[in-house]
């Protein structure tokens, strides 16, 4: 009798350890996923808006170091300036590398 009421309790507790882990796993992507999601589409949306607004702000600096006579300064930005142009850009398939030689 011993020995089938040892082997229940260690079914029992088997049961109890692997619905304990179900639990946990679905409690942490029940956190993890909105978070996933959010952050996903704010990355999105946003990229376009910092780009064009950092873009701007780098040309305006441009302009007032140009004003205060600063020409070295006011080239530095203007090529910031086109380098984050070139980052914000999509690319387009003439600007995609192909896998395989023709």
């Amino acid at each position: 009798m011993k020995m089938a009421e040892a082997i229940t309790r260690t079914a029992k507790l088997d049961a109890r350890s692997s619905m304990s882990k179900r639990l946990l796993i679905i409690l942490v992507l029940a956190l993890a996923l909105p978070a996933l999601w959010f952050s996903v589409f704010r990355t999105a949306a946003s990229p376009t808006v910092t780009c064009d607004a950092q873009y701007d702000s780098l040309v305006k600096q441009a302009k007032a170091e140009l004003t205060n006579g600063d020409r070295t300064a006011a080239i530095n930005s203007l090529i910031a300036a086109r380098n984050k142009l070139r980052d914000c850009q999509t690319p387009t398939a003439k600007d995609v590398a192909p896998m395989w030689r023709n």
